[in-house]
């Protein structure tokens, strides 16, 4: 039975099991499917990653940026009563790490404690005589704790405190010394009357040498000068014009070059100590309705703040005036105090102060913004003494009760505001207000101006000239191309062209910088003439050209004619060479640049406008011209060849039909040639002066948003004002571009709506 089965099986017919043709057709179809929702998915996957790139890129920007608009705050750090009991305080101060803060008071004791737990470091007492007493004390510099201080019997003592960090492995050490510099009788006493020194004001330069002011007991302003070069004293002489005015306020620049005196009349009077022996005075102006209570120089010597009883506050500084004559002049006001104005304490980094009233509030005032940063109440007693720490970062006070407050203060930009970034604003030294950029000065007194309107007028103006240069050589090239040129010269114009977009733009920058621009600037006379003539000598050509018979003009391929530009381009350029010199001798007494400077008040540099337009128009001719011809390209040629045999010439034609139709596509590319020169960087970086100017001259330069983010970030300290106003400056950049794409977007789908019957 086996054996039949076996054999039954051998012998079995084989047949291979057939699928239907419509099983196999499903099969196809999934798979086809399948692949193309892979390929979908991918694709999208793509286009959202775009998007979302953008986005997260625009976020970013925004994020580093969003800083700037931060105000400032204050948060108590420590409160403690001071150990030596309620004895005035005269002056404080704390080291840049905020570990110790040192007092003296008017017993002449100085006590140096870490905050932390109070625990005393160095304390001293001067030496006074029996019932003598500290009456007034002021600080000489911004830089360093050096200070002097007047007593009951007509005595100066100057001293230098000094809080240097000692480091002992990973753990810093504070370690605070004094060392007394100068002490001196400044009033003798007399018989009749004590020599008290009332009010005092203190300056030690970077040299060695102090200038003491002070008032006596009499009303009398006198001055001390010491000479750290000869080691000599020097008795000043003040004049005193105004009379019987008594003094009721007193400063002295960090410098020591300038007083300020102020009166309970309200009255400033100014003098100048260049020459210690002979103090001139400046100026004198009615500076409050009120009694003036309050005076202080600002970091850089020149911004002058002034309280008065009524609690306004001001800030003034010299100006000069179109006839060359300096005067003391109200810039800045701020927010009024509730009582007197009695202390100003400035800022040893920039241009912040704080004012102190009678009533125990305080203000955090900025000079430039014109802004009261902060108003808050450290104490509900009147306040003897305050200072700001080196850093700007903490606040220390101390009031009449005895008690000592630390405030962390934070305050990181209080540069920037939107009157500071986008407005004008009356900066140190300018006759008004104005619109400046620069970031960085030759000095820690600096004051750092960051407007951004001359570098949004600099990339518009380089922009603007680079269109002017490149939009109609684009576009008519692009015209002759696609609608006039034989294909055997759009097959090689073409990609030449487009290769052009491959040249790196520092290349093109690097050319304009270095060869152009000098040779613009030796060969003026013969670019203007040049640019003046070809239009002309074209226009002679072509209607010449026209001139001649139909007939003979036809024997010439197409695409020939092209040959005739080149002997007329040359022969533009000879002609105005020879004609430049005798032009400019006949016309501009021989030197055009000294003509535009006399006669027009311009000012040719060397790196100027011109030569922008001229190398960032080749760097946007190619995209222009590759969008615009493939646009012009792509017009159906039934339309145009319907025109021709209505009897439309080749011109018409074009103008009439391939113009409107091709619109979206050339507005395309000059909006795409617009983006390409509004954010170009090493073009505009290398050709230009990079100065930011608010003046539309062709024969200056400028600084561009693009170009001023790549000089300044490499000098700009990460998380620092100029960081983030780059950043800022990024985020506008980047703002333009998308406002320039976007609207290109919006007209072009209305212009293709428009001629959609096309």
């Amino acid at each position: 039975m086996k054996e039949a089965l076996k054999n039954l099986l051998k012998h079995w017919p084989k047949v291979s099991p057939t699928i239907p043709s419509t099983t196999r057709s499903e099969l196809f179809y999934q798979r086809l499917y399948r692949k193309n929702r892979v390929a979908r998915t991918i694709v999208t996957m793509a286009g959202y990653g775009i998007i979302i790139s953008i986005v997260a890129m625009f976020l970013f920007l925004l994020y580093q940026a969003l800083p700037l608009a931060s105000g400032a705050s204050v948060k108590e750090l420590f409160r403690f009563g001071i150990p030596e009991g309620h004895s005035r305080t005269l002056l404080t101060g704390m080291d840049p790490y905020r570990e110790v803060y040192y007092r003296l008071d008017e017993r002449g004791h100085i006590a140096f404690r870490r905050i932390v737990d109070q625990k005393v470091l160095l304390q001293d007492t001067l030496a006074l005589a029996p019932g003598e007493k500290f009456l007034c004390a002021s600080k000489g510099n911004l830089q360093e704790e050096i200070f002097a201080a007047g007593t009951s019997q007509g005595r100066i003592f100057t001293l230098r405190v000094d809080m240097k960090p000692v480091f002992h492995g990973n753990k810093r050490v504070v370690v605070p010394s004094i060392e007394s510099l100068q002490t001196f009788v400044a009033e003798p006493p007399s018989d009749s009357l004590p020599a008290h020194i009332e009010k005092l004001a203190f300056s030690a330069d970077e040299e060695g040498n102090f200038v003491w002011v002070w008032e006596n007991h009499q009303a009398q302003v006198h001055g001390q000068f010491y000479d750290a070069d000869d080691d000599s004293l020097l008795r000043l002489t003040i004049p005193s014009p105004w009379g019987n005015a008594q003094v009721s306020a007193l400063a002295l620049s960090n410098s020591g070059e300038d007083l300020a005196l102020g009166f309970l009349s309200g009255d400033l009077y100014t003098f100048q100590f260049t020459n210690p022996e002979m103090p001139v005075l400046t100026d004198h102006v009615r500076a409050s309705a009120g009694p003036i209570s309050a005076l202080s120089y600002l970091l850089g010597d020149q911004a002058l703040v002034v309280g008065n009883t009524e609690g306004n506050v001001t800030v003034w500084f010299t100006v000069k005036s179109p006839l060359n004559i300096e005067k003391i002049t109200l810039v800045h006001r701020f927010q009024s105090h509730r009582a007197a104005v009695t202390q100003v304490y400035p800022s040893s980094r920039n241009r912040l102060f704080l004012t102190v009233d009678a009533r125990g509030g305080a203000h955090l005032n900025y000079s430039t913004t014109s802004q009261t940063q902060l108003v808050f109440q450290p104490s509900d007693y009147p306040l003897q003494a305050a200072d700001i720490a080196p850093k700007s970062d903490a606040i220390l006070v101390v009031d009449a009760r005895g008690r000592v407050g630390i405030f962390q203060l934070t305050d990181p930009h209080p540069e920037t505001t939107a009157k500071t970034l986008f407005g004008n604003v009356w900066y140190e030294g300018y006759p008004g207000p104005a619109f400046v950029w620069q970031s960085t000065g030759g000095s820690d007194a600096f004051e750092p101006k960051f407007s951004l309107i001359p570098l949004i007028f600099g990339t518009l103006k380089g922009t603007l000239y680079a269109m002017l240069f490149s939009v109609p050589i684009a576009i008519l090239a692009a015209i002759y191309v696609s609608q006039f040129a034989p294909f055997w010269l759009a097959r090689w114009v073409k990609p030449i062209v487009e290769i052009m977009a491959a040249l790196p733009s520092v290349i093109i920058g690097f050319l304009a910088g270095l060869y152009f621009a000098p040779l613009f600037d030796k060969h003026l006379m013969t670019v203007f003439l040049t640019f003046s003539l070809l239009p002309l000598v074209f226009g002679l050509g072509i209607f010449l050209w026209r001139l001649i018979p139909e007939k003979h003009r036809t024997r010439v391929s197409s695409g020939w004619e092209l040959w005739i530009v080149v002997p007329i381009f040359l022969f533009t350029l000879i002609f105005s060479v020879a004609l430049s010199h005798p032009l400019e001798v006949a016309f501009f007494g021989g030197d055009i640049h000294q003509w535009l400077t006399t006669s027009l008040g311009m000012v040719y540099d060397t790196r100027n406008s011109i030569v922008v337009g001229f190398a960032l128009g080749f760097a946007v001719i190619p995209i222009t011209f590759t969008v615009a011809e493939d646009s012009l390209s792509h017009v159906p040629h039934s339309l145009t060849s319907a025109a021709l045999a209505l009897g439309a010439s080749r011109w018409q034609t074009v103008q009439r039909v391939v113009l409107p139709a091709a619109s979206p596509g050339i507005f395309a590319a000059i909006m795409l040639g617009f983006g390409r020169a509004i954010g170009e960087t090493m073009i505009v970086l290398m050709a230009t002066g990079n100065t930011p100017i608010l003046d539309l001259s062709p024969f200056n330069g400028f600084r561009a948003m693009s170009a001023c983010i790549a000089v300044e970030i490499p000098e700009a300290p990460v998380g620092g004002t100029l960081y983030r106003v780059l950043f800022l400056t990024g985020l506008l950049l980047f703002a333009f571009t998308f406002v320039i794409n976007s609207l290109s977007a919006l007209i072009g789908d209305l212009l293709r709506k428009k001629y959609a019957r096309f």
